[in-house]
């Protein structure tokens, strides 16, 4: 099976390029995948060299997009999508590192921007993810605490493994409270402002994952003056946020889980020296792991083992390839080897990443509210039940009739 991802900004999720990261997969013989790169450069006629998402979602191409995508098209049955919306993310990974159980985190991802509004939300979001990304070595503040740096993006889609394996620290956990449902109304602030992913020209030539408009968050709703900025550390910040939060829609029921939320704050600062001490090999808030493990288990369910080939990621480095696989054996998931490879050189990773690419476009211009249905209905066959999404109204169109989505598989994250 191949793999590629579109999307990736490693634990920064909330001061990325994008609100959706996608993981998509296909099971096509190296014969027909290159034939079917072959007819989309016949359809296309790009003199470019190496094709991208973005060439399929040209707008004078869209004959072609919607070919690929259709049910008559050459990857129906045969290719998976898994999506995470990372905004959701982090919430499932901050309230189920303080409860022991990430369960509350759809009710509160789905009250939280019209009960607080959408500034003091988007501060919640923003200072839950500094709270769970942790970088060891770090500038430390005046407490001695480290203090994550702004702006930077470690684990970053980036093509170039790299060439010494890691040492694992903890093992690769079980989730805990699988197979909760998540739906949620809220909107990340900063999927508003999206454009259409088939109008015009899309944005730059850098492929799939040139960054999109700049953040534009809903002016509605009060900011929370001064969280963040006097804070001295990520604990600092979030739970002054949180108190704010409470104070500001006290008998809400959200404001009830944020109280127990704050209950817990040393659970945080465990959470963070354990971290800085001895950092996990699989970080927290990085979608690819848990996507690749939902990967793998989706192509086994009926018993045959798998291989995956992918692109080359400097996340995959040998040691948590190792590890990805050794833990996904030991789970009962048929595994038996994860193996990276370049793009260009293999016309099945190719499809991979086209279709990587098309799923996060169409599914981030749903999230904002500026989907194209016939887009939308064209992704739909090929998007996992399973996948992390909290957004109610762009989940009923994004996801297969009939289903539900679960929650982030949870793999030695530290939490």
């Amino acid at each position: 099976m191949a793999c590629d991802e579109s999307g990736s900004d490693g634990e920064n999720l909330l001061g990325g390029n994008t609100d959706v990261f996608a993981h998509a997969s296909v099971a096509l013989p190296v014969d027909a995948a290159a034939e079917c790169v072959r007819e989309i450069r016949r359809r296309i006629r790009s003199p470019a060299e190496e094709y991208k998402a973005n060439h399929l979602l040209r707008e004078r191409h869209r004959a072609v997009l919607v070919w690929l995508l259709s049910a008559d098209g050459p990857i129906h049955g045969r290719a998976h999508v898994h999506l995470t919306e990372k905004a959701f993310l982090v919430v499932d990974r901050a309230v189920g590192l303080l409860l022991g159980d990430p369960a509350d985190a759809v009710s509160l991802y789905r009250q939280g921007p019209e009960v607080f509004g959408t500034d003091a939300w988007r501060t919640f979001l923003v200072t839950a993810n500094a709270l769970l990304r942790v970088r060891p070595g770090g500038p430390r503040n005046r407490g001695g605490q480290a203090v994550p740096a702004t702006g930077e993006t470690p684990d970053a889609a980036g093509k170039a493994p790299q060439a010494t394996g890691e040492t694992p620290h903890a093992a690769w956990e079980t989730p805990h409270a699988a197979g909760k449902a998540p739906h949620a109304a809220g909107e990340t602030s900063h999927a508003a402002g999206k454009g259409s992913s088939t109008t015009g020209e899309a944005p730059g030539a850098a492929g799939e994952d040139t960054p999109t408009t700049g953040e534009a968050p809903d002016t509605a709703g009060k900011a929370l003056p001064g969280v963040g900025e006097a804070a001295g550390t990520p604990e600092d910040a979030f739970f002054a946020t949180v108190d704010a939060l409470v104070r500001a829609a006290p008998e809400s029921e959200a404001a009830g889980i944020l109280r127990r939320l704050a209950a817990h704050r040393r659970r945080a600062e465990a959470y963070r020296t354990r971290m800085r001490a001895a950092p996990a090999l699989f970080p927290v808030l990085n979608p690819l792991f848990p996507a690749l493990r939902h990967t793998a288990a989706h192509w086994s369910a009926d018993g045959r083992p798998v291989v995956l080939v992918h692109d080359r990621q400097n996340a995959l480095t040998p040691g948590r390839t190792a590890r990805i696989v050794q833990a996904a054996r030991r789970d009962g998931i048929a595994l038996h080897g994860l193996r990276l490879v370049d793009s260009r050189d293999d016309a099945r990773v190719q499809i991979a990443d086209f279709l990587a690419g098309i799923a996060r476009r169409i599914a981030s211009d749903e999230l904002a509210g500026t989907g194209d249905p016939e887009l939308t209905a064209c992704l739909r066959p090929y998007v996992a039940a399973e996948s992390v999404w909290g957004d109610a109204r762009s989940r009923v169109r994004l996801a297969p009739a009939g289903e539900t989505p679960g929650r982030a598989t949870e793999i030695n994250s530290g939490v």
